[in-house]
Parts: C-alpha cells; sequence; structure tokens
C-alpha cells in the first residue's frame, strides 16, 4: 500500500487522551460546514434579491466570489496550520464560517459581501485541512476516514439545500436558514478548540517547506491536473445538465431530477471508492475507469439524451463522485507526512477551483457560439481524455517529495 511509513504509527496525543468518536463526530461536523454554507443560499436566491432588489448578475457574487477564495486563499492554508497548529486552525476557520454566516444573514448587499468572503476564506482553509487531519491522527483508517468525509459532503449540501426553503417558511425570514448553518459552524468550532487544547501545536515543518517547493514535483502537478478537470466538469455539468437534457426534449421534471439524482449518486460512490483506492497499491485502473463512466455519460448526453436520462445521471453521479473522493484520498496516499499532505491539499485545490470556475462559463459561451450544445458536449469530452491520461499517470505509486 503506497503509503509513507507513519502509517502505522501510535495514535496522536488528541487520539488517545479524547474518545475516537468525539474525533470522529468533530470532523463529520467540520466537513458538513464546508459544503452547507455554499448551498444554502441557492434555494432563497430569488427572495434574497427580491429584498435587496438586485439583478442576477450582482447574485451571482455570492458563489462566484466564494470559488475565487477557494482558489486564490487555499495555498495560504499550509502555512496557518504551521504557525498555529493543526487543530486550532481549523476551529479558527470553523469560527471565521460562523462569523461569515451571521453576516450572510444581515439584509444589506455590503454586509453579506462580506460575510460571504469570510465564509469563503474558511472554506478554503478547511479544504486544505481535512485530508491533513486523516494523514495525522488517521493514517491507519484513511479509506474508511476519507469515505466519511467524502460522503458527508454531500450530507451537509443535500441537507442544506433541502431544508432552506421549509425553514425560511417556518421562520418567515430567508435569514433563518443561513444563521442556522452559521451556530452549526460554531458548536464545531468550539469541538475542535477542545481537541485543540489536548494538542501541542506542530508548526515549522511546513515553514521548511513552502507550498511552492511543489511546482517542481510532476507528480503534485499530476494530481493537480486530475483535480482540476474532475471539478471543472463537475461544476459544469452542475450547471447545465438539466438545460442541455431540456434542449434535446427530455421532460421538464425529469431534466430537473437528473441533477438531484446526479448528486444522490454520487454519496454512496465517494464512500466505496475512497475505501476502495486504500487497500490499492496501483490506482491507475480505478481512475481511467471512472474517468471512462463520466464520459460514457457524456456521450449518452450528446448522442442520445433522451434513451435513459436517469441511467445518463446514475453514471455521472458514480463516475464525478468516485474521481472526487480518489482525487482527495490521493493527496492523502501519495504524502508521507501531514504537512505535506495540507501542502499537496492547498496546491491541488487552489488550481482545481480556479481551473474550475472557467468550466460553467466555456460551455455556455460554447452553445452561444454554435446555437446548440455539440461543440460543449465535445469540450468536456477532450478534457476527460487530459483527465484520463492524469488519472493513469498518479495511480503509478510514486510519493511527492518537496
Amino acid at each position: 500500500m503506497p503509503t509513507s511509513p507513519s502509517h502505522h504509527r501510535p495514535a496522536s496525543a488528541g487520539e488517545s487522551s479524547l474518545p475516537a468518536a468525539f474525533w470522529l463526530l468533530a470532523f463529520a461536523f467540520a466537513a458538513v460546514n464546508l459544503r452547507a454554507p455554499i448551498v444554502v443560499i441557492g434555494p432563497i436566491l430569488e427572495p434574497i434579491m427580491d429584498t435587496l432588489a438586485i439583478g442576477a448578475s450582482t447574485a451571482s457574487l455570492f458563489t462566484a466570489a466564494m470559488i475565487v477564495c477557494f482558489g486564490v486563499l487555499s495555498p495560504l492554508a499550509p502555512g496557518l496550520a504551521a504557525r498555529l497548529g493543526l487543530d486550532r486552525a481549523l476551529a479558527l476557520v470553523l469560527a471565521l464560517i460562523a462569523l461569515g454566516g451571521v453576516l450572510r444573514g444581515v439584509e444589506m448587499l455590503p454586509v453579506m459581501i462580506v460575510g460571504t468572503l469570510l465564509v469563503g476564506a474558511g472554506i478554503a482553509c478547511g479544504n486544505v485541512f481535512m485530508p491533513s487531519l486523516v494523514k495525522r491522527d488517521r493514517p491507519d483508517r484513511i479509506g474508511a476516514t476519507m469515505g466519511i468525509y467524502t460522503v458527508t459532503l454531500g450530507i451537509g449540501s443535500t441537507l442544506a439545500a433541502g431544508t432552506a426553503v421549509p425553514l425560511m417558511h417556518l421562520a418567515g425570514n430567508w435569514s433563518v436558514p443561513i444563521w442556522l448553518w452559521a451556530g452549526v459552524a460554531l458548536v464545531t468550532a468550539i469541538g475542535w478548540a477542545v481537541i485543540a487544547r489536548r494538542h501541542s501545536p506542530t508548526g515549522g515543518a511546513v515553514n521548511k517547506s513552502r507550498i511552492t517547493a511543489l511546482f517542481k514535483n510532476p507528480v503534485a502537478w499530476t494530481l493537480t491536473v486530475f483535480m482540476g478537470m474532475q471539478s471543472l466538469e463537475y461544476y459544469t455539468l452542475q450547471t447545465w445538465i438539466a438545460k442541455v437534457a431540456n434542449d434535446a426534449g427530455v421532460p421538464d421534471a425529469t431534466a430537473g431530477g437528473m441533477l438531484s439524482l446526479v448528486n444522490l449518486t454520487t454519496i454512496p460512490a465517494s464512500y466505496a471508492i475512497a475505501r476502495i483506492a486504500a487497500k490499492l497499491k496501483r490506482h491507475s485502473a480505478l481512475a481511467v475507469g471512472l474517468t471512462g463512466i463520466v464520459a460514457i455519460a457524456v456521450i449518452g448526453l450528446w448522442l442520445a439524451p433522451t434513451f435513459s436520462p436517469l441511467l445518463w445521471s446514475v453514471m455521472l453521479g458514480i463516475g464525478q463522485g468516485g474521481c472526487f473522493s480518489l482525487a482527495l484520498t490521493m493527496i492523502v496516499l501519495r504524502t508521507r507526512e501531514p504537512h505535506h499532505a495540507a501542502m499537496l491539499s492547498g496546491m491541488s485545490q487552489s488550481i482545481g477551483y480556479l481551473v474550475a470556475a472557467s468550466g460553467p462559463l466555456i460551455f455556455g459561451a460554447l452553445q452561444g457560439m454554435t446555437g446548440n450544445w455539440h461543440a460543449s458536449l465535445a469540450f468536456l469530452l477532450i478534457l476527460l481524455v487530459a483527465q484520463g491520461g492524469a488519472g493513469y499517470l498518479i495511480g503509478r505509486p510514486r510519493m511527492v517529495e518537496p
């Protein structure tokens, strides 16, 4: 198995002085807070726009600003963990998410934008910290823990999307669902502050190896390409799949249900792939196979969209959920030390999110230029070829050595 000698080291101080169940619960809640605040705005965006008297372009800042934060601030996360210690740093960014959530519920656009930036900054760092936590505290349970992580990300998204409108109607105010998740973030921050008291800060190592040290490492770049391509394809299809299917003749209700089915299918797929990946020495076949499943679904949407839209949705959920889970798990498997995992996570997610942000724009622009979706879907297939090549390379058992 391609892990470091530290794979069988004793449990950390935090694990030995706290029940494992407490750590896992805190870990799962941290994962929930890395997705729910992103998703909660979408279902209640129309009443927010009505209250603030803003248009769609301005409202898009609530999502776009976060993605920019993910891309720009992720490389700073390893340094923060080095200075404060991983647990204290996570408690801090969760508190930042809570503060930002409170501000996002205030019915004033400038205050909401500031809150969005704070939430985006917190999530950007939290995304980087989580694989490093697994490398440090659960080196003998990487597959199970990364499976829990990816599943909980999906659960957080599902809960936030499903409860936003009912909570808004129940309370008579769209601020309430936003503030609810801010409260969850605050409680989780307190939990990690308790864990941090049981850990001594482990700074220093990351300061000696800056994230730029990875820029000359081919394994790091291969994983970054794989992460970027799968993120771009995921966010692109999340934005456009219903429209593509509907334009091809799929009924409105079915086209809308396709997106829900994709997201539902990603949950078990992401857990299973994390468990499988942790048991393998070579991952090339797994990476190429998952990418191929996505490619077949895209070809199906292109050439036979009405044949079985639900089949294409399930295949997309399996392939995309599996690729995302594999990318995150590889961050842990391809590094020897927790701070190296944080550096690789920062590099791959930073560049990956910046690349992903361009996907929906290019996909839509190609449709605007050609009047159909053929060029847009061909664009995705070309990127899937690149993703498959990167997946084959990252699947070889080579370690990232800063």
